[in-house]
């Protein structure tokens, strides 16, 4: 469907690299591969309520060996497992966005953990996404509004919820610097479903992954390239 909306990155449905508060329609199934350096991630992501969407990823992190024992994984990458899950708070209607708030890696090593709320507004042909982001989302932070409730969200320390995966980090969810993002998706009138996108990028690649080899990471080998510019 031409119209439908289109898959991040990170194999969930999104702009290029961030989300947005778009689902599938109830009771759709899609399967998601993409690869940019140093990750290779397949997804499958289910859509079980039209305001609930459930991912599970499987990510080659290709900077880093899957073992520190040589006769056991020889040269093998590091793999890593983790679940991603999107909320529907409000439909999206002639005068109010749509909202949603969501978890990446919500269960596992915290590799890749970020949270976040979003708002995407559809005009015309282009789909609008404005949202605030924490965990690997904050590259641009600002400080959290949440320590209004409790002084526990100021600072992040993902160290004391490190698991081997599989088991839910909520310790640090939502806390730390919070940064915004944006982006826009074009759909492009006959032409079978063609879009553009450009968006505002506040991933922190330095929080993600092992981006400085070794010092990240005992088994990690050679940094991550940074990217140029936050938009992409």
């Amino acid at each position: 469907n031409s119209t439908f909306p289109s898959y991040s990155n990170y194999g969930t449905i999104g702009i290029i690299q961030m989300s947005n508060a778009r689902m599938m329609p109830e009771g759709s199934l899609g399967f998601s591969w993409s690869d940019m350096d140093p990750y290779k991630r397949g997804s499958i992501v289910a859509y079980p309520f039209s305001w609930f969407e459930a991912s599970y990823q499987y990510t080659d992190i290709g900077n880093a060996l899957y073992s520190n024992i040589e006769a056991f994984s020889g040269k093998q990458t590091y793999k890593d497992k983790s679940f991603d899950a999107k909320f529907l708070l409000i439909k999206e209607s002639d005068y109010i966005p749509a909202l949603a708030m969501g978890f990446r890696d919500i269960a596992g090593t915290g590799v890749f953990s970020s949270e976040y709320l979003v708002a995407s507004k559809r005009v015309n042909n282009i789909d609008f996404t404005l949202g605030l982001g924490w965990g690997a989302f904050s590259d641009n932070g600002f400080e959290n509004p949440l320590i209004k409730i409790d002084d526990s969200f100021r600072e992040r320390d993902v160290s004391e919820n490190v698991t081997q995966g599989g088991e839910f980090s909520t310790g640090y969810w939502y806390s730390g610097k919070v940064g915004i993002f944006g982006g826009a998706e074009i759909f492009l009138p006959n032409f079978s479903g063609l879009r553009l996108k450009i968006e505002y990028d506040s991933t922190d690649y330095e929080f993600e992954g092992f981006p400085f080899g070794e010092k990240s990471f005992n088994m990690a080998f050679e940094n991550v390239r940074q990217p140029a510019s936050k938009i992409n």
